[in-house]
């Protein structure tokens, strides 16, 4: 099984898109009002169970006991939360529970992923602390990497927006990480679902001073 991750609004969603594209179905459901999704609401229900517990008490050990078998069940070739990333005790209880996954993170500069939030605040900031720093979601990623690191658990990271003009790096760590599928049929996808000026990001060249704009289908993030 692969998990994809990452801070919200850094590609997540894209990448998911992209493996449901290839017949590889996350489940869930896009949802236009954030052009974002597919997080499978099972999973869903378990990490926020896991969140809620490590809230209330700092361990999730309740949580823990209570979310086995549902972790056990799951029966998906990919599923996508960025809430995998929220605490590390999440990645800990699924480790503990299975030892068949894989995980693909996402990076896109704390930042961005703030106001690329507080562009669709409405819809997309709730249950969500608004207060959150660009340098708590970097104490969030290191505390993510080094529990992948800790656990020896398989894992590629990639970049947001850099790999929307880097499919073949985006081919080989879904490849490192077990997802099997033909090259040349993903590139013609990825070349489908990636648009221009759907992403309001504009990447730092300090060689070009560059103001060219990325983005991807079905809406602006």
């Amino acid at each position: 099984m692969l998990i994809i991750t990452g801070p919200g609004r850094s590609g997540t969603s894209l990448l998911a898109l992209f493996c449901k594209e290839l017949g590889f179905d996350p489940g869930g459901t896009w949802h236009d009002t954030v052009d974002a999704g597919l997080e499978y609401p099972p999973v869903v229900r378990i990490n926020n169970a896991l969140l809620a517990d490590a809230a209330a008490t700092g361990t999730t050990d309740t949580a823990a006991a209570a979310q086995r078998e549902p972790i056990a069940a799951l029966d998906y070739g990919v599923i996508k939360d960025p809430r995998f990333t929220y605490h590390p005790s999440i990645i800990r209880v699924w480790r503990a529970v299975r030892q068949d996954f894989s995980v693909l993170v996402t990076y896109r500069r704390p930042e961005h992923t703030i106001a690329s939030r507080k562009r669709r605040a409405t819809d997309l900031m709730r249950g969500i602390n608004k207060n959150r720093s660009g340098d708590d979601v970097r104490q969030e990623l290191a505390d993510t990497l080094e529990v992948l690191l800790d656990l020896q658990i398989p894992h590629r990271m990639i970049l947001f927006p850099q790999m929307l003009e880097r499919y073949d790096e985006v081919y080989t760590a879904l490849r490192d990480l077990g997802l099997e599928f033909d090259k040349e049929k993903g590139r013609e996808i990825w070349g489908r679902i990636i648009r221009p000026d759907r992403v309001h990001f504009r990447p730092e060249d300090q060689s070009s001073k560059s103001t060219r704009r990325f983005g991807f289908w079905p809406g602006k993030k």
